[in-house]
């Protein structure tokens, strides 16, 4: 009997100090924060530090080309596996997130952002990068530094070298002719042309819309008579970006000169399928004269019709002359 309640009372105090051990305190935390401020069970704490690498399903910035200022949407999947999700911005400062998600931004320079899961020790991160484009690189009014033509004068077949310097405050420089368009060139620099009949030259530089030029007439002997020169400032599209965005959606950037003909007038767009045949609807937006601008369409496939591989922009007049056009491959 008495060695009964010897045991008797050996085996209530063992249950008073395990009770003791895992008792809690009525309305105490029941969650403790972890190294990365997320709150998780104590008693899971070793399991979660074993844990792997979190999982992200997508990221992506829609558009994911802007201009200085302008809003773009940052969106991201589900974070699997994680503890934590975090967006983290360019300058380092990371927010929590819930997921799957979205954010507005709206950079001034080309930036990256990353989604980021954090589980333990592991930690995974998918980044998202904007491209800012189009932003100001000078102010004011362009600076020319010669623009010459040598010889000036030349026998039909023979060549003449333009040359011209450097050209400062200037985003954009376009050497061009009254018959055969422009293109850009660096500055300085030279190129020998052999025009087949008296022909001027234009060294054109912008700078966010405003212009400077200069420009050289090379005659040439026993040629065909110079036929009347266009405007100085010929109209142009400059260039074409293409952006897949969702299934059979394309976003189209078109920078572009107008130089006020046939007012008013708008921008068109329109994909076309390897057969040439036209699989979208047709983006139009009016233009602004005597300005370089962009406008931004989306083009959105009919369906049925084939894969888009280029795209055409013309610049359309009122009376619905194409001005002019381009045409780039869709990428």
């Amino acid at each position: 009997m008495f060695r009964t309640k010897i045991l008797l009372g050996v085996g209530l105090t063992l249950l008073a100090i395990l009770l003791a051990a895992f008792a809690l305190p009525v309305g105490a935390a029941q969650t403790a924060p972890d190294e990365n401020g997320l709150r998780v069970n104590p008693l899971n704490r070793a399991a979660a530090q074993s844990c792997g690498a979190p999982t992200i399903q997508y990221a992506y910035a829609n558009p994911a080309t802007t201009y200085p200022g302008q809003v773009t949407t940052l969106y991201w999947g589900s974070v699997l596996g994680a503890q934590a999700a975090y967006l983290q911005y360019p300058d380092g400062h990371r927010v929590g997130i819930g997921t799957p998600g979205s954010q507005q931004v709206n950079p001034y320079q080309t930036s990256t952002y990353y989604v980021i899961g954090v589980c333990g020790s592991f930690q995974t991160q998918m980044p998202i990068t904007v491209n800012v484009q189009g932003g100001p690189t000078c102010s004011g009014a362009p600076q020319l530094n010669g623009f010459s033509a040598s010889p000036s004068v030349i026998s039909a077949g023979q060549g003449s070298t333009l040359a011209w310097g450097q050209v400062n405050n200037a985003d954009s420089v376009q050497l061009s002719s009254q018959t055969n368009g422009g293109s850009g060139v660096p500055t300085p620099g030279s190129m020998v042309v052999y025009p087949k009949q008296t022909t001027t030259y234009y060294l054109t530089a912008w700078c966010q819309g405003s212009s400077v030029q200069a420009q050289v007439t090379i005659t040439v002997n026993n040629a065909p008579p110079t036929p009347t020169p266009p405007p100085a400032n010929s109209n142009q599209i400059r260039s074409i970006q293409t952006e897949k965005l969702a299934k059979g959606e394309l976003k189209v950037t078109v920078n572009y000169y107008w130089n006020g003909e046939d007012s008013p007038a708008t921008i068109q767009s329109v994909a076309y399928n390897s057969s040439n045949q036209p699989v979208t609807n047709v983006g139009s937006t009016a233009i602004i004269a005597g300005y370089v601008k962009y406008v931004i369409q989306n083009l959105i496939s009919v369906g049925g019709q084939g894969a888009m591989t280029k795209v055409t922009s013309c610049m359309v007049g009122k009376s619905g002359t194409d001005l002019t056009c381009l045409s780039v491959p869709v990428q």
